[in-house]
């Protein structure tokens, strides 16, 4: 299978946890060994900034804003920042926020086949990295769909709420319609992570995320979408935020280190780099999940 393998953390809806998922499972497969690339897609940059303590370039010197509306048509590795190193040899390397990500929309509604240009430009990457996970801003705009073109797959954070449902369906229905319109194969929808939510859940919550659940079971014409880790509110992550390091590097003994971890064996089997077995290794009950990372939040 060719590397890198690139997924995007999709949902139209903010406040459902895509940085922190993009941080957090970025850090757990570097520290599986593997060369990891980072995407600050979100106009708002809080991945490159807030999650991972670095500086935004500055808008004139070359940047990935320019790269995506061909302003810098330089090498694309240029543009790369180096976050950390791990102990088993993986690297988190970004492509950071600059301030001029928010003319990008604009300009690019402007330019020749724009839904192509992120594609065009992580293939300069070919060889270079295992995985790149690409932080997608809260809407579905054209910089969503150069995420949906240049992806293999998507990872959709979700919270156990009535507006994150009905988001989740409306997206699953444009993902559709964009892969139509732009005649793209269908990328694989790994699944569903629900974060952003205390514990012990609310009545309304449990209901909620069971209606999630049901995502799961397949009816035979839409295929299952599974929940593939639970990472709810926890001082943890809030730390490791502050720190400027993945939870995994902060504190790789919290709990919701290992949902991370999890994570990143399901994209390591997707990618054909761990074999199918390491899944049923890395499994453990949704309530044990969700519980133990209500636990990692309460120290």
């Amino acid at each position: 299978m060719a590397l890198p393998r690139v997924t995007a953390i999709l949902n139209q809806k903010g406040g459902v946890g895509k940085t922190g998922l993009t941080a957090g499972t970025g850090g757990a497969l570097s520290e599986r060994g593997r060369r990891t690339l980072l995407v600050d897609l979100d106009p708002q940059g809080h991945l490159t900034t807030e999650a991972l303590g670095l500086a935004e370039v500055d808008p004139s010197e070359p940047n990935f804003a320019a790269a995506l509306t061909g302003e810098f048509t330089g090498s694309a590795s240029d543009l790369v920042v180096r976050h950390s190193t791990s102990a088993a040899g993986g690297v988190l390397d970004v492509l950071p926020h600059c301030v001029s990500m928010f003319l990008v929309v604009r300009k690019l509604h402007a330019a020749r086949s724009p839904e192509h240009r992120l594609a065009r430009l992580l293939q300069q990457f070919e060889g270079v990295y295992d995985h790149v996970l690409i932080d997608c801003p809260p809407s579905l705009d054209v910089l969503t769909d150069t995420a949906l073109v240049a992806a293999d797959g998507v990872l959709i954070p979700v919270q156990p709420s009535n507006t994150s449902l009905r988001a989740l369906r409306l997206l699953i229905e444009q993902v559709a319609v964009i892969e139509e319109e732009l005649q793209i194969t269908r990328r694989e929808l790994h699944g569903l992570v629900p974060g952003v939510y205390r514990r012990p859940l609310s009545g309304i919550a449990a209901y909620k995320m069971s209606e999630l659940e049901l995502y799961g079971i397949s009816d035979g014409e839409v295929p299952p979408l599974p929940i593939l880790a639970y990472l709810p509110l926890a001082v943890a992550v809030e730390e490791a935020w502050l720190s400027g390091k993945p939870l995994t590097d902060y504190h790789p003994t919290a709990p919701i280190a290992d949902a991370y971890r999890r994570l990143a064996t399901h994209l390591d089997v997707a990618a054909g780099l761990s074999p199918e077995s390491a899944l049923e290794r890395a499994e453990e009950s949704p309530e044990d999940t969700a519980q133990s990372g209500a636990e990692a939040g309460e120290k």
